[in-house]
C-alpha cells in the first residue's frame, strides 16, 4: 500500500471517529433540548433553575438523580407519586417545607423528556454583568463547539494508532532481520511525510476552514441577540405571584403600553398602592417589601411616610432593548393590534423571573406581520379603514404585510 492511500485512510479513520463521537453525544439526549427549554420557561421555571435552588429543586443534574420513569410520574402528578410511598419524592417534599408542586397531566412523556434534554444540555441564556450606572450588558454565551473529551480523545487515538503502526513496521523489520526504530523517529518521519504530502494539506487545510468558517458563521449569527437574557433585578418580584396567582393586569402596572410607544417601568409610588397595606410577602417575607420602604422613606412600625426622606430609585435592569435603528410603539400593537403582552413576552404571569422570551431580531417581526391577521371586526381603530381594505383585498385573511407592514419606512427612518 502506498503512502498516500496510507494518509487517506488514516485521516478518513479520523473523521469516522469524531463524527461517531458527536452522534453518540447527540443520542445521549432524551428529547428536543430546544423544545424542553421552551417548555421549562413556561411551566418550571418559576420554581425551579438548573443550577440554584429556589422553591424546588435545581434540575440541571436530575436525570443522574433519577430515572427517567420516576421524573416522568414526579412531573406528571407529584402528589400521587407521594401518596404511593416514593421515599424519594417524600424527601423533596419534607426538604423544600411541603411546597406543594403542582400536577402536569397536559405533559406527555416526549415533553418531559424533552425537558430533561434541556436540563442535559444546560443553560445557554446570557450571562448579566452589571454596569456601573445600574444597567447591564450581556457577555457571551456558553461555547457549543467541540467538546474538550472529543479532542482528548482524538489526540489519545492518533497517539495510540501511531505506536500500533510503528510496532506493526518494527515486527516487519525484525522478520526481515533490518534494525528497529523507536517511536519518536518515524512520529518525526511521519509528520515529516504528512507535511510534504498534498492530499493531507488539503483535507488538514479543509477540517481548518469549515470549523472556523462555522464558528464564525455562528458568532455573527448570535450578535446582538438577547433571547433568553435574564438580569439579576435589586428587587426579588416575583410575576408569577403578581400577574399570575393574583392576576394583576399588566397594564396596570405599565400602564404607559396603551399610552404610548414605551412601555414604563412602575414608579415604586405605584407598589406602595398595595404595600401600604400588604407588608409582609408569602415567600420572601419583609425582606423585600423592606426594599420598597427604604427606596420610597415608609416605616414600617408607623405605617406612615417618613418627613424629609429622600427617596432612592430603584434601579431595575433593563431586559427589552431594541437597537436604536428600530422603531417600535407599544400602543400600535396594544391598541390597534389588539395584541396580547404575551404575544412577545411569553408567559410573564408564569415567569418568577421575567427574561427575554422573544428573539425580538428583525426576521422574527416580519414572520409575525406576514402571519397575523389584522383585527378589522370590532376593533374601533380600523372602522374608517375596513371597508377599504375589504374593497382592495376582499373578504379573506388581511394581514399586517397588506396594509405596510413590511414597508422600511414603517420601522426605519
Amino acid at each position: 500500500m502506498n503512502k498516500n492511500r496510507l494518509f487517506f485512510l488514516f485521516f478518513a479513520s479520523m473523521f469516522t471517529l469524531s463524527s461517531m463521537l458527536f452522534a453518540q453525544d447527540a443520542a445521549e439526549l432524551p428529547g428536543d433540548p430546544v423544545n424542553g427549554k421552551k417548555i421549562f420557561n413556561a411551566q418550571c421555571g418559576a420554581c425551579h433553575k438548573l443550577d440554584r435552588r429556589m422553591v424546588g429543586p435545581a434540575l440541571g443534574d436530575i436525570s443522574q438523580r433519577h430515572s427517567m420513569e420516576w421524573i416522568i410520574a414526579w412531573t406528571r402528578n407529584n402528589a400521587e407519586l407521594r401518596a404511593s410511598g416514593d421515599r424519594a419524592a417524600i424527601a423533596i417534599f419534607e426538604e423544600y417545607n411541603g411546597a406543594i408542586m403542582p400536577a402536569f397531566p397536559a405533559l406527555s412523556d416526549q415533553d418531559i423528556m424533552d425537558i430533561v434534554a434541556y436540563t442535559i444540555e444546560g443553560d445557554q441564556k446570557k450571562v448579566a454583568v452589571a454596569s456601573g450606572d445600574g444597567g447591564a450588558v450581556a457577555s457571551g454565551t456558553e461555547d457549543k463547539g467541540m467538546n474538550i473529551w472529543v479532542i482528548l480523545g482524538l489526540a489519545a487515538f492518533l497517539v495510540v494508532l501511531i505506536a500500533i503502526l510503528v510496532k506493526v513496521k518494527n515486527t516487519l523489520k525484525v522478520i526481515k532481520g533490518e534494525p528497529t526504530s523507536t517511536l519518536l523517529e518515524d512520529s518525526t518521519a511521519f509528520t515529516r511525510v504528512a507535511v510534504r504530502n498534498r492530499k493531507v494539506i488539503t483535507i488538514f487545510t479543509l477540517v481548518v476552514a469549515v470549523f472556523l468558517l462555522k464558528e464564525l458563521y455562528l458568532g455573527l449569527m448570535g450578535v446582538g441577540l438577547e433571547q433568553g437574557y435574564q438580569p439579576e433585578q435589586p428587587i426579588a418580584f416575583s410575576h408569577a405571584l403578581h400577574a399570575g396567582e393574583n392576576q394583576i393586569d399588566c397594564q396596570y402596572c405599565h400602564y404607559g403600553a396603551e399610552k404610548g410607544k414605551h412601555s414604563n417601568i412602575p414608579s415604586v409610588s405605584l407598589c406602595m398602592n398595595c404595600h401600604m397595606y400588604v407588608q409582609e410577602g408569602s415567600k420572601y417575607g419583609t425582606e423585600e417589601i423592606d426594599k420598597i420602604y427604604a427606596a420610597v422613606g415608609f416605616d414600617r412600625e408607623t405605617s406612615q411616610y417618613i418627613d424629609g426622606y429622600e427617596q432612592k430609585p430603584v434601579k431595575w435592569v433593563r431586559i427589552h432593548n431594541l437597537p436604536d435603528l428600530a422603531y417600535f410603539n407599544h400602543a400600535q400593537h396594544v391598541n390597534a393590534g389588539n395584541i396580547e403582552c404575551q404575544t412577545c413576552h411569553g408567559p410573564v404571569q408564569e415567569m418568577e423571573e421575567v427574561y427575554q422570551y422573544s428573539p425580538l431580531t428583525m426576521g422574527w417581526c416580519i414572520n409575525c406581520h406576514r402571519e397575523t391577521e389584522v383585527d378589522v371586526k370590532d376593533n374601533g381603530y380600523y372602522e374608517e379603514m375596513h371597508e377599504k381594505l375589504k374593497a382592495k383585498h376582499g373578504d379573506g385573511k388581511i394581514t399586517v404585510e397588506m396594509i405596510g407592514g413590511l414597508e422600511c419606512g414603517k420601522c426605519h427612518y
